[in-house]
């Protein structure tokens, strides 16, 4: 978070701290931001961005000018990989030169964390991605101190998933379950990571036929994004709430309801990959 360049830009526009918070929020929130790094909620954020004509991307994650564009690659391909375009994610992964960003450990988890995830998801070599998600978990972040942490205990658990191995991947996921409540989004980039952690553990459990669980992840998943003014993830939240009902009462006029919503969502983001599969839901369901 590169708040030094907040601070530069308020005031080489001329605003004192309170003019910048007024109406947005407290004098007192935006001092312990620039002062304490206590990051603000991602709403009060985004319009104090919008007030001093910054883009978010001018001060998330983007410390590190050396690493700046590569950064801004993988937030790319991570964004890609929300709305399942698959193969744009390996491409800029691909482009990534590793060893040119091996000093910033961060950015080390993250291309590890995507490349993990791109090998589940898309049909690639499981036998890298436990590699990957190693590296993570022994070796980068031995303490277990960052979300990438949690992000590679969801992969390993997929990947056991995928591989019918049920004790593993129980194993995994319920170290996630059972810390999900309280981890804390004190980062707005760590928000749709954390929603990924969400959405994949209701998934897991959907597939189990736990379905309570998997609602109660599902509707705790909504909130969050509802929360933070994220909408990415709440097409494929609302597509999957839809699928558990029909299993449970069959189709239904609420199955339907569901699906319509998830069809907004997928129109506001120009997830097409999402609209087909929910055109076909709703197809099928009538």
């Amino acid at each position: 978070m590169n708040i030094q360049s907040f601070i530069d830009k308020r005031k080489e526009m001329g605003l004192s701290q309170k003019e910048l918070s007024k109406g947005i929020c407290t004098q007192a929130t935006l001092s312990k931001f620039e002062n304490n790094g206590k990051i603000p909620s991602m709403k009060i954020l985004i319009q104090l961005c919008n007030r001093l004509n910054l883009a978010l991307d001018d001060i998330i994650g983007l410390a590190n000018n050396g690493n700046k564009d590569q950064i801004k690659a993988m937030n790319k391909a991570e964004f890609n990989l929300i709305i399942e375009e698959y193969q744009n994610s390996w491409d800029i992964l691909n482009s990534i030169d590793l060893d040119s960003i091996k000093e910033d450990k961060q950015a080390t988890m993250q291309f590890y964390y995507l490349q993990g995830y791109l090998n589940v998801l898309d049909d690639g070599d499981l036998l890298e991605a436990v590699f990957d998600f190693n590296q993570i978990l022994s070796d980068l972040d031995t303490e277990g101190e960052t979300i990438f942490t949690f992000l590679a205990f969801v992969g390993m658990g997929m990947v056991y998933g995928q591989q019918g191995d049920n004790d593993k991947s129980e194993y995994y996921f319920s170290k996630v379950f059972n810390d999900i409540y309280g981890m804390q989004i004190d980062d707005v980039t760590k928000i749709w990571r954390y929603v990924n952690i969400i959405f994949y553990c209701s998934l897991y459990y959907s597939e189990r036929k736990e379905l309570e669980t998997a609602n109660t992840l599902l509707d705790y998943g909504l909130k969050i994004c509802q929360d933070n003014h994220v909408t990415y993830y709440v097409a494929r939240i609302y597509e999957q709430l839809a699928i558990n009902e029909c299993e449970v009462n069959g189709k239904s006029d609420k199955v339907l309801d569901l699906l319509d919503k998830a069809k907004v969502f997928s129109e506001f983001n120009h997830n097409e990959n999402e609209l087909v599969k929910i055109r076909e839901l709703i197809k099928d369901c009538k």
